[in-house]
């Protein structure tokens, strides 16, 4: 009975191990610290960035999949976002700074969602159960925040969502990109502008069938709707400076070896991005009830504002809002990175 209790207190102590740092967490204004969750063979760093004494987290889910959430880090919106509030900056598995035995066969939204709820109970734990935590996500982020939403009781441990062009329905997504580039790429065309590159965009996505998309037709179709904004193809797709004076790039905290293989060999092994192709969440939407704040860019060709719309209007909870940001594209918090730290900070309080 004694080594019973013994295994059962060692165990106990190895689960706090896993989540916890050398130190006791700071609960102070300007928390700098990281910790690792580990589940089903991923080691995934929480970088946790902020002021802690409002007790509300933000837990960052990166885009890609392939991405970093370092890099949102350090960007404008949420460096005045952590003055109020704290960032849970977490690397999803295969991804960013995360380590670990990775099996092909976990390497799927399901597993992901898990990983989220990891995630959330090692917040709760490390800081307090009274702690309230939003999730944000963005792009594929949005993706993973929805499909953790709907699943079993999950939603009950958050306190709201905000959702930034989350791309929650794939066949959606190429069929509404493939019509926002005809609707403005003629446009362009009929006012002589960019003729040559915006007639070979079109050339290419009215040729796709939409119904048998391959991965790589996807990843190009993605590639030209990335092309729109890096060769400033739309006079009215452009940044709006920030009047709060911040430093983007300072508090990088990155293993660039780890980051460069995990994004190598998640585009490599092609699993989840080949899953892709199929997730399809609208008609999940509805299971989704707690307050939820949807962004979106009106220039958006990655996942078009009407994801967005369709998001608004099915989405369960009764407490919900829409901004479409004018001038903006995929990502509309450092498009207008002021306006969305408003954004937020309303929907926050």
């Amino acid at each position: 009975m004694k080594s019973i209790f013994y295994r059962t207190i060692f165990m106990l102590a190895s689960c706090l191990l896993i989540i916890s740092c050398d130190k006791a967490p700071q609960l102070g204004t300007e928390i700098e610290e990281t910790f690792y969750v580990r589940n089903d063979g991923a080691d995934m760093p929480v970088f946790m960035r902020g002021n802690l004494s409002a007790k509300k987290v933000i837990l960052l889910l990166h885009g890609g999949p392939g991405d970093s959430s370092v890099a949102y880090m350090v960007k404008n919106f949420s460096q005045q976002l952590q003055k109020d509030y704290a960032f849970a900056f977490w690397d999803q598995r295969q991804q960013g700074n995360s380590h670990g035995s990775f099996n092909k066969e976990v390497l799927s939204l399901e597993t992901m969602v898990e990983d989220v709820d990891a995630v959330v109970k090692s917040l709760k734990l490390r800081y307090g159960s009274d702690f309230q935590i939003y999730i944000m996500g963005h792009s594929w982020g949005g993706s993973l925040g929805t499909a953790y939403l709907q699943t079993s009781d999950y939603q009950n441990q958050i306190s709201g969502f905000i959702e930034i062009s989350g791309a929650y329905d794939f066949p959606m997504v190429n069929r509404e990109v493939v019509k926002m580039m005809n609707e403005y790429g003629q446009i362009e065309i009929d006012n002589d502008r960019n003729t040559t590159r915006w007639t070979e965009i079109l050339n290419f996505a009215n040729q796709l069938d939409l119904e048998n998309i391959t991965l790589d037709e996807m990843l190009e179709l993605n590639g030209y709707a990335g092309d729109i904004r890096r060769e400033e193809l739309l006079e009215d797709l452009y940044k709006i400076p920030s009047s709060v004076n911040i430093e983007e790039g300072s508090d990088y905290v990155s293993n660039e070896i780890s980051v460069t293989m995990n994004a190598i060999s998640i585009f490599t092994q092609k699993d989840l991005i080949e899953d892709a192709l199929n997730v399809s969440m609208k008609d999940q939407l509805g299971k989704i009830t707690i307050p939820t704040l949807l962004v979106w860019g009106k220039y958006d060709f990655k996942v078009p504002p009407f994801l967005g719309e369709f998001a608004f209007e099915n989405l369960g909870s009764t407490d919900k809002t829409l901004k479409i940001y004018e001038h903006s594209g995929h990502s509309s918090m450092t498009y207008d990175p002021d306006r969305f730290v408003q954004d937020v900070k309303d929907f926050m309080e």
